[in-house]
């Protein structure tokens, strides 16, 4: 649910399903790099002319100029004014920064694709730059421009900010353990976290009060007519299909595709599914993700580490056990808890990038720990940095970022009294985006309680979890123009797609919002990680998702991809469909 960006370097593969991958790589990126042409003619041989392409269309307001810091044509860029708060919207306005790459071959252009690449809080600009030509087929690059955007309070938009100075940002994170171990640190741990909210309320409350995904979807609107189009084509990943969602439901009429990707449970998201739920468990804990955590990992990389033998550095003896040591080492203090968790939870969403590495560190601290030995300061500084690069590039993205705004030009910012806008403010925009979505509890005494419980059902992964929203539980703008439902009030049939072994976005969480919103469509992908910018590669995925993106025509009912690692994908250059 909180991945925003990622890198893209591969290492070795693990087991015989990743090492598969790896194997046919070569040969897949050739089919990608055949299918632009190729692949569209025989969608529309097949399906027909693209669907909605000839809408009546409104004039294009967007002023589309070069993009500032480096970043190379075709990239273009531009800033757009929308309202502050749209129940006055004629008053103070705010800025967005918006990127698009124009679409390949101008005369098959059917309009503008946008998209989101997950979060709350990460900056869509910088991942357009590095995945516009890694995650998008040629066919697809062909037919639409590609067109993402800051969302209100984000970074290059007019953001939100909590401190005065990055620094003091920085130093403020870098202060709270990602949850309290041992429980006698809960006290400090609360208190801490009770600081950002007055903080944020402080320096940026004119914004802080309109930074819910209501809002956002808003701002799309108008981003949608600016630059032309009659209706919305969208891909959202991980949190960006929250905003996909709340458009198809606020503007049920202006949707002409929409594929979600790694898809939360929205009810759950927002509310819960009964009375006081939302008071009473966590967001994440009632999504159950600290259980699709587990199962990944338990059910999905240590079976295939041990498949894969002397290839998987963490593979000899009996490898529950080991962890279940590990897990005990880290409680009795011969390695931080939480660095631990921090580390094995976030790179379980890349399987083919990381599952390598975490491997062979694990075995490392296993290998370090044995006999009661502690971890030396050297090893222990060294797993804090594992833990905190895991961290940082899912839940934020990557640490370093461009310099400055990749556009020109702003409106007034709303961002109250700070006298210098820094950066990187993915933290502070995260927390104020996610605590305006979402019911949370309020009381200290239930995040003490569900940890403990959570820790005996869900060793490890459940402790982590019950804690990652903390500071909404004192957010002075929580649950604020939220949008609770309901959620089945699209015209457009949507295209969902989810691994079935997803630790942050759980398959079940998939299958729930395709019930909630009622005309959609699940594709489910045989796979290990988190969207399909991470899991490993599927021709019918890519298929399904073109045919849709441009003719329109969803995969039958009951349809679930293979990837190419998966045992039934034995001729990679076969779709492989199966219902």
């Amino acid at each position: 649910m909180r991945v925003t960006t990622r890198r893209l370097a591969m290492r070795p593969g693990i087991a015989r399903r990743v090492l598969a991958v790896l194997a046919v790589l070569s040969a897949a990126a050739s089919l990608v790099a055949g299918s632009g042409k190729s692949a569209l003619a025989s969608v529309a041989a097949a399906q027909g002319p693209a669907a909605g392409a000839r809408a009546a269309t409104p004039a294009p307001a967007v002023r589309w100029g070069a993009c500032a810091h480096g970043i190379p044509a075709p990239f273009q860029c531009a800033t757009e004014p929308v309202p502050l708060d749209y129940r006055h919207p004629d008053g103070q306005k705010i800025s967005l920064a918006l990127m698009r790459l124009p679409a390949s071959d101008p005369s098959e252009r059917i309009g503008s694709l946008f998209i989101d690449f997950g979060g709350p809080g990460g900056p869509d600009i910088t991942d357009l730059v590095n995945r516009a030509y890694t995650v998008f087929s040629p066919a697809i690059r062909a037919r639409f421009d590609l067109v993402t955007w800051d969302p209100r309070g984000v970074e290059y938009s007019d953001p939100v900010n909590c401190f005065a100075t990055d620094t003091a940002d920085s130093n403020y994170y870098n202060s709270i353990p990602v949850f309290p171990y041992p429980p006698s640190g809960e006290a400090a741990f609360f208190k801490l976290n009770a600081q950002l909210g007055p903080d944020c309320l402080r320096r940026s409350g004119a914004l802080l009060r309109h930074m819910s995904s209501a809002d956002t979807a808003r701002d799309l609107n108008v981003l949608r007519q600016d630059v032309g189009d009659a209706k919305l084509t969208y891909l959202g990943f991980s949190y960006g299909t929250v905003i996909g969602a709340t458009y198809a439901n606020l503007f049920p009429g202006k949707v002409r595709a929409m594929v979600l990707d790694g898809t939360l449970d929205f009810v759950g998201n927002a509310t819960g599914h009964y009375p006081g739920q939302g008071a009473a468990f966590p967001v994440d804990v009632r999504q159950g993700v600290d259980r699709a955590g587990q199962e990944v990992f338990l059910d999905r990389f240590l079976p295939l580490c041990k498949e894969a033998g002397s290839a998987c550095a963490f593979s000899g003896g009996n490898l529950q056990a080991k962890w279940q040591t590990l897990l005990a080492r880290a409680r009795a203090g011969q390695l931080s808890y939480q660095d631990l968790m921090i580390f094995a939870y976030y790179d379980m969403e890349d399987p083919i990038a990381d599952w390598p590495g975490l491997a062979s560190y694990l075995q490392g601290l296993y290998t370090s720990t044995t006999g009661g030995r502690a971890l030396a300061a050297t090893q222990s500084a060294g797993l804090a940095q594992a833990a905190a690069r895991a961290q940082s590039q899912r839940i934020m993205g990557p640490l370093g970022s461009p310099g400055g705004a990749p556009v020109a030009g702003s409106t007034p910012a709303a961002s109250g009294t700070a006298s210098t806008r820094y950066t990187d403010n993915r933290a502070d925009a995260y927390y104020a985006i996610q605590c305006a979505d979402s019911l949370v509890p309020t009381s200290d005494a239930v995040y003490h309680n569900l940890a403990i419980t959570e820790d005996q059902q869900v060793p490890g992964f459940g402790r982590l979890i019950v804690y990652d929203m903390m500071p909404c539980a004192t957010w002075p703008a929580m649950h604020t123009d939220a949008y609770d439902g309901p959620w089945n009030r699209s015209r457009t049939p949507i295209l969902v797609i989810n691994a079935e072994h997803d630790p942050i976005t759980p398959i079940w969480g998939a299958e729930a919002a395709v019930a909630e919103l009622g005309n959609a469509r699940l594709l489910k992908v045989n796979g290990d990680g988190h969207t399909s910018m991470f899991v490993e590669p599927s021709t019918c995925r890519d298929d399904a998702e073109l045919a849709y993106l441009v003719s329109l025509r969803l995969p039958p009912e009951g349809t679930s991809a293979a990837s190419i690692s998966s045992p039934s994908a034995s001729h990679p250059d076969r779709p492989r469909c199966h219902r």
